[in-house]
This record gives C-alpha cells, sequence and structure tokens, in this order.
C-alpha cells in the first residue's frame, strides 16, 4: 500500500500530537467544564436541576450527529473546511448558550455546538491517519491521547473557577475564546498554504457509499465493537462515579475530584506504557492483550462487590480496570483506520458516532438498573469488557483482515 501524501512541511509528533489533542479537547472540555455550574443553570433559567442534565445528554446526540456527517463531508471537501468551519460553530454557539434567556434556547443552541464540535473532533484521527500508519499511528494516537487526558482533568475545576468568578456564561465564552484561538492556532500550523487539489472529486452519493464500504468489513465492525465496548465502561464509570464515591463512601467535593484525577492518572501511565509497547510490538496483539486485562480485572472488581468494599480495596481494583483504557483507545483506532486509507474520515465518523451512541444506552441502562447499588454497576462495566474481549478474539484477532 502506498504511503499516504503529506503536507510540504509535515509538523513532528509532538507539534502534531499537541495542535491534534488541543482539537479533541474541545469536547471534553464542553462536557466537563460546565457540570460545577448546574445548579446555578437551573436557578437562572428557572428549571429543576434534572432538566439541565438534559443539556449534557443532548450534547451527546450533537455530537454523535457531526460525527456521522463531518466525516463524508472531511473526505470529500478536506479536512481544513470542515475543522474549521466546526470550530466556527462551536464558538457562535457558545456565545449564544451565554446570552441564552429560556432554557429551550440554551438545548438548541447546545446541540448546534455539539454538531460543531463532531465536525472538528472527527477530523483529527483522519488527519493522524493522512500522517502515520500502523505501530507509528498508534504511537501517535497515544501521544494525543496524553494530550486530550489534561482536558476531563482540568475542566471541572477551571468551570469552577469560572463560575466564582464571573458565573456560569463566563464558562460559554471561554469556550468561544477556545474555538477562536484553536482556529488561529491550526490556520499557523497545519492548515498552511492553499488547500491541497484534489483531482477527481467523487460523487455526492459517496457519502453514503462510503458507509457501506466500513459496514461491509468484518474486521472493521469487530473493531467498532471493541471500541464502543470499551467506551462504554468508561461512560458508565463517569455516570455513577458520584454517586459510588459521594453517596456511597462518602466522600467529601475534594476527596471525589481527587479520585478522578487519579484515573485519569492511571490513564495516562497505560497511554505510555503503551507508547513503549508500540516499539516492540504492532497494535493489534497489544490491543488484545489490554483488553483481556480489563476483562479479568473489572470481573474480579464485580467478585468484589458482592461483599460490599471498604474503598481501600475497591479502589485500586477500579482504577486498574478503568486504566486500561489510556492503551486500548488508541490501539483500537490506529488498527481499525487501517482498513480505510482513502476514506479515513468517514471511518473515524462510523466509530465515533457509534461510540457515542452505543455508550450513551448503555449508560442510560446501567442507571434505570443501578438504583444505588454498586453491585449492578460493576456487573454492567464487566459485561461490556468481557464482550469485547469476546470481539478481540473473533477469527484470531480483531485486526485480522475481513
Amino acid at each position: 500500500m502506498a504511503s499516504p501524501s503529506k503536507p510540504q512541511e509535515p509538523l513532528d509528533h509532538l507539534r502534531l500530537a499537541l495542535v491534534l489533542g488541543a482539537a479533541v479537547a474541545v469536547s471534553p472540555l464542553a462536557m466537563d467544564a460546565y457540570l460545577p455550574a448546574f445548579p446555578a443553570i437551573a436557578q437562572t433559567l428557572g428549571v429543576p436541576h434534572h432538566l439541565v442534565e438534559l443539556s449534557l445528554s443532548i450534547y451527546l446526540a450533537g455530537l454523535a450527529g457531526g460525527h456521522f456527517l463531518g466525516g463524508p463531508l472531511s473526505d470529500r471537501y478536506g479536512r481544513a473546511p470542515v475543522m474549521l468551519g466546526g470550530l466556527t460553530l462551536f464558538g457562535a454557539a457558545s456565545l449564544m448558550i451565554a446570552v441564552s434567556a429560556t432554557f429551550g434556547q440554551l438545548m438548541g443552541w447546545r446541540l448546534l455546538q455539539a454538531v460543531g464540535a463532531g465536525f472538528c473532533v472527527v477530523s483529527v484521527p483522519a488527519i493522524a491517519r493522512d500522517h502515520t500508519r500502523g505501530a507509528e499511528a498508534a504511537r501517535l494516537f497515544s501521544l494525543i491521547g496524553l494530550v486530550i487526558f489534561v482536558a476531563p482533568a482540568a475542566a471541572p475545576s477551571l468551570g469552577t473557577l469560572l463560575l466564582w468568578l464571573s458565573g456560569w456564561p463566563a464558562i460559554f465564552v471561554f469556550l468561544a475564546g477556545y474555538a477562536a484561538l484553536l482556529i488561529a492556532v491550526l490556520r499557523l500550523t497545519l492548515f498552511t498554504g492553499p488547500r491541497p487539489s484534489r483531482p477527481e472529486r467523487e460523487p455526492v452519493r459517496t457519502l453514503l457509499t462510503h458507509y457501506g464500504q466500513v459496514l461491509r468489513s468484518a474486521a472493521a465492525m469487530r473493531l467498532l465493537g471493541v471500541q464502543a465496548l470499551v467506551f462504554s465502561v468508561m461512560m458508565v464509570f463517569i455516570t455513577h462515579a458520584s454517586a459510588i464515591f459521594q453517596r456511597g463512601y462518602g466522600l467529601s467535593e475534594g476527596a471525589f475530584s481527587a479520585i478522578m484525577a487519579g484515573s485519569v492518572a492511571v490513564m495516562a501511565l497505560f497511554n505510555l506504557g503503551n507508547r513503549g509497547l508500540l516499539r516492540r510490538w504492532d497494535p493489534d496483539p497489544i490491543l488484545r492483550g489490554t483488553v483481556a486485562l480489563q476483562a479479568a480485572t473489572l470481573l474480579a472488581l464485580f467478585l468484589l462487590t458482592l461483599a460490599d468494599p471498604p474503598l481501600i480495596l475497591f479502589l485500586p481494583v477500579l482504577l486498574l480496570g478503568i486504566g486500561t483504557f489510556g492503551a486500548a483507545m488508541p490501539n483500537t483506532f490506529a488498527t481499525y483506520l487501517e482498513h480505510f486509507p482513502h476514506i479515513s474520515a468517514t471511518a473515524a465518523a462510523l466509530m465515533g458516532g457509534l461510540r457515542f451512541t452505543v455508550s450513551g444506552g448503555i449508560s442510560g441502562i446501567s442507571a434505570w438498573l443501578a438504583d444505588g447499588r454498586l453491585w449492578p454497576v460493576a456487573a454492567m462495566m464487566a459485561g461490556c469488557s468481557l464482550g469485547a474481549l469476546l470481539l478481540t478474539g473473533a477469527r484470531g484477532g480483531a485486526g485480522e483482515p475481513s
């Protein structure tokens, strides 16, 4: 297979990872920075607290829609117009959220904000695939992951500071400013010079037929399932984290924040270890080993919860199971995109859209089943991980060509 064409002055891996990581960080910043402001938003707009929580659900729906639509557009019209257009929409919608006078207005602009974020984020793995392949791509995805981990760790504290300084609208003004700064950075680093010529633009109908090409690949579909289930483990954890630690174990807000930061730190450690392993092995066997470790750990966690464990026993096992996310995700991305070098944005769109759709559904089911109990949460996490393990072992490995 011929190596993909590169820009005339390609960025080194570190600078490329910083730029792309900053682009992906748009989404976790938009999801996590305003979480401390839920009570203030509810009070300002005169709605119950639980309705404000719906703004997170509608964001996930818009993010999935932005992936599904933005991926094919990126393959057809190029990375720059889709990514920069998405950031422009994200920034404008963020400003409109800040001046929303009703909850309905906030929800409408929140949906458009998420679509813009989806346009931006879906282009990132495609750009990484444009520059690299194989183990090199997995190392780049791991490096991007290290940059991304900063956002969910810092966003709640940043939101709390902005809320204290100026009120909840300041959070969305900050997000708009972040988008504007990112547009400038992308123009100065990644999208310099004239837009590359595309000698033969494919017909519009290929926006849909490319999805069919991905769906017909058995190996790709297994990898889609692996990532959706591994990501669902993370979403189930996030959904129930506050209930587990603050209500169940009675921890303070500070202790809870420390545990959440600790989970990000463990994921970062797995990510760093993954980069070292990729110097000796291909992404696919590392992926299978990582998912096997996660499944074994979460099965042990489930058995542990049946005995109502103290925090000192529960927490290390949980953090180990969650930490594997840091190695599983980049290897899944790299192995999956190897199947689609010429429609990588469309392939990434399908992966991202299904990831948010499946994980949102599973986390919602877990909320209904748990009803304040710990063991159903652990059972759901273990079930997702065991399902991912079965998929990685199908026909000798998830990365085997179909």
